[in-house]
């Protein structure tokens, strides 16, 4: 008491254990999830054709999970919470547990946790490149030629390199309207199923075009993210491309997207281009063109009149619809194998 007032301070006791939960559970287990599937679809159409398999039976495979996901993801998380904790998340309804962030750990706290989950991803990453991975020779081109089983440390490399150019200052693609969609499209489109691809075969042999059409549809349900995010990041100046163009055009550049894969698709399946120049994947894609088009037939009902309340709701069906056409499809491909 000083002055005749009065100053009342809290003190809160933080167990190690209480840190670890809070940045875990920051990290966010379903934001693993959106990595892990597309690198997981990469190792599945990556397999030899006489022991195709759905069955997550390899050292190489789960360490790869590990990595992109409780590692990579948790850094990209963190890193950008860490940017993003005193300007747009403060004022974000679906952010409010950065309140409680703030309460309990100073801020510094959570960079060095995302550089340590990062500096962990990627010795992870090499580790099982160098013991794990191994490709036919000759190889088939000069980066592999030149890099060896590293193809996919060189892939996660690239999606820590992409999470820090989103949210770091210097760069702050997050910023930027529509480099935030195209780097969001090409780290979980491109990378991330590419690095499922190199545990097996070199990156020279990728099935581009179907990557491409999964970073088309990863596009379409990013951009009614900016759109959801739009009050929060309007009213912090961060120019995402919902800020940039509005959230009925941003919804539009979503739909234009969803249509253009299902186009691409459509393109690769009828000129069966691999992973459809096997009979199975292609008689089982024919009996998943109602799962493709309800996907449209949800983006065009869903974006008139928008609320937020119907963006997520958008995005859920979106997900779950896409996730069993994709199953259903890589069930076909490896022809209903379970097991190796």
């Amino acid at each position: 008491m000083a002055g005749g007032e009065i100053r009342i301070t809290k003190e809160l006791r933080v167990s190690p254990s209480d840190l670890s939960e809070l940045i875990i559970s920051l990290g966010g287990v379903k934001f693993w999830v959106v990595a892990m599937v597309p690198l997981y679809i990469g190792w599945v159409l990556a397999q030899p054709a006489a022991s195709r398999h759905l069955f997550i039976d390899q050292a190489r495979l789960i360490l790869a999970l590990l990595v992109i996901g409780p590692f990579l993801s948790t850094f990209t998380l963190l890193f950008n919470t860490y940017y993003d904790l005193g300007t747009t998340d403060r004022l974000n309804p679906r952010k409010r547990y950065t309140q409680i962030v703030e309460e309990l750990i100073e801020p510094e706290t959570l960079l060095w946790a995302a550089i340590g989950f990062g500096v962990l991803g990627l010795l992870l990453a090499a580790y099982t490149a160098a013991n794990f991975i191994v490709y036919p020779v000759p190889p088939p081109g000069p980066l592999t030629a030149t890099l060896g089983p590293h193809g996919f440390t060189l892939v996660m490399g690239l999606v820590a390199l992409l999470s820090v150019a989103y949210s770091h200052p210097a760069v702050r693609f997050k910023g930027v309207a529509g480099m935030d969609l195209v780097t969001n499209m090409i780290g979980f489109g491109i990378l991330c199923p590419l690095g499922g691809w190199a545990l097996l075969q070199p990156l020279e042999l990728a099935p581009w075009w179907y990557f491409g059409t999964i970073t088309l549809f990863l596009g379409a349900i990013y951009a009614p993210t900016t759109a959801a995010d739009y009050e929060a990041d309007k009213a912090t100046g961060i120019r995402t491309l919902a800020v940039r163009l509005g959230v009925h055009r941003t919804l539009l550049v979503g739909f234009a997207l969803q249509i253009a894969s299902v186009v691409s698709l459509a393109v690769g399946w009828t000129q069966r281009w691999f992973p459809f120049d096997s009979p199975s994947a292609y008689g089982a894609m024919a009996q998943l063109w109602p799962f493709v088009g309800l996907q449209i037939v949800f983006y065009a009902l869903f974006i008139r009149r928008p609320s937020v309340g119907k963006i997520w709701a958008l995005l859920l069906l979106l997900s779950i619809t896409e996730g069993i056409g994709v199953l259903l499809m890589l069930w076909g491909f490896t022809q209903g194998t379970t097991l190796p």
